[in-house]
């Protein structure tokens, strides 16, 4: 058990297959059964002492502490995969600061606790996890929203904790929040009017909170297509935006999305590049076990590329043909 004050009104809260207690609220999060023994503790902490060490939003190791500063938000610190200490600045953004603790601090955290994060979003697709990673606006988390729509549940969106075993790699669920844009709450909304998706899930859009720090992106609650319990990571799928994409015809047809399997060294080279914070990596000295974590994982799971038209919205190809390539592949297993 933590030590924590006792004068002090605590909160238990479920993310990332860790149980927390927290002294800030975070609405985001799942919450936990009261008697639960936390793994993590976040709590405010007066870190003003470290102030002049930090230069604008950088990162350093302070000791045992891993330290960064947000101007007018607050100063951070995540020790030993075990406690995020929050020094708040007067007149801070309430949702700005708690968009750090769930994203740079998490990171950051899990990566303490020797658990990869990865920058994408994940969805179940047969009892398995399956990570959408690309670039900033290629599409990850609407593709996450587009197979919600459809009747899969969602494991993440924005970071995949991913543990590699020796035998295996093991996603653990987020939270079940999703951060989309306008254009894509638009197009998902014109999705499921449509009459070809009378069979898709009824997801709500209204009364939707802007993300602070976010130009046009949402927060979209997913509670009730959330899945929240560890399952083997399946596959990896790198998003590709072309605009646009050159002719392509398969089977006959011409078709605005495309697939390209990655080997081993290319699915590794895939992993390393979309690991979330990867910058801070070496300041954290864990560039060795990224490396080797990102390779264990390379070696256990399949990898493509999807390339796609970016100048149309392809969400509802790209899901077709994430299924038919694990259906493939689910296939070829049972060959053997």
């Amino acid at each position: 058990m933590h030590d924590r004050s006792a004068n002090v009104s605590w909160t238990k809260y479920t993310a990332f297959g860790l149980r927390i207690a927290s002294e800030l609220n975070l609405p985001e999060l799942l919450l936990a059964e009261p008697e639960a023994v936390e793994d993590v503790v976040i709590r405010q902490a007066d870190l003003t002492a470290w102030s002049g060490q930090l230069e604008q939003a950088n990162f350093v190791m302070l000791g045992e502490r891993f330290m960064f500063k947000i101007p007018g938000t607050a100063i951070y610190a995540v020790r030993e995969g075990k406690e995020i200490e929050v020094s708040i600045f007067s007149g801070a953004d309430p949702d700005t600061v708690r968009l750090f603790v769930l994203g740079t601090c998490m990171g950051v955290l899990l990566m303490q606790r020797r658990i990869l994060p990865i920058h994408g979003s994940a969805v179940v697709i047969g009892g398995r996890a399956y990570a959408f990673v690309g670039e900033s606006g290629t599409g990850k988390s609407t593709l996450a929203a587009t197979f919600r729509q459809a009747g899969y549940q969602m494991v993440s969106d924005d970071v995949i904790a991913v543990e590699a075993t020796a035998s295996s790699a093991i996603v653990y669920p987020a939270y079940p929040q999703q951060k989309l844009g306008l254009d894509s709450l638009l197009q998902l909304e014109a999705l499921r009017e449509n009459k070809h998706a009378r069979n898709s899930v009824m997801l709500q859009y209204t009364d939707l909170r802007m993300l602070a720090g976010e130009l046009n992106k949402y927060a979209v609650p997913a509670v009730d297509e959330f899945f929240n319990d560890p399952l083997p990571l399946g596959g990896v799928f790198e998003l590709v935006a072309d605009s646009p994409i050159r002719a392509l015809m398969r089977e006959g047809e011409l078709v605005a999305v495309t697939e390209q399997p990655l080997n081993v060294l290319e699915c590794l080279h895939t992993l390393l590049q979309h690991t979330y914070r990867r910058v801070i990596i070496p300041r954290m000295g864990l560039s060795e076990w990224s490396f080797d974590t990102a390779a264990r994982m390379a070696r256990k799971v399949e990898g493509w590329r999807l390339l796609r038209d970016s100048s149309i919205f392809t969400a509802s190809e790209v899901v077709q043909r994430v299924l038919e390539l694990i259906r493939k592949e689910e296939k070829s297993y049972g060959s053997h």
